[in-house]
């Protein structure tokens, strides 16, 4: 039984497909789309958001404001435990583990249903 690895090997950002690669050590590949990260960003406004979206029980939600940027300006890695995006919009704040996206991956076999929402909490 091979380990579960939380460390990247190597790390593909397509921003013509809008996905993220993440091949672990362990040799298990992930993909995230850009849409998915930017969707979870684990900043504390965009946590803040998703939690005031999640206790309106109104079905009907219209917004004034255009969906949030999902092209990526920028990544960089935070330390050995995580990366940070900014976001062509200039959103920049949300720190993505690497524990947490292993855990989110939505491969069939990690996901048969598909991408979890990310889990910080």
């Amino acid at each position: 039984m091979s380990t579960i690895s939380s460390r990247p090997q190597n790390i593909t950002v397509d921003r013509q497909a809008g996905t993220m690669q993440i091949t672990w050590q362990d040799g298990h590949a992930s993909e995230y789309t850009l849409a998915w990260l930017r969707a979870n960003c684990p900043c504390a406004t965009c946590r803040e958001e998703r939690w005031q979206a999640a206790a309106n029980s109104d079905p009907l939600k219209l917004t004034s404001a255009p969906p949030p940027s999902i092209e990526i300006a920028g990544a960089e890695f935070v330390g050995h435990y995580a990366i940070r995006f900014t976001w062509k919009d200039g959103h920049g704040a949300g720190i993505f583990p690497f524990t947490a996206l292993r855990a989110a991956c939505p491969c069939a076999e990690c996901s048969p249903e598909g991408a979890p929402p990310l889990i910080l909490d």
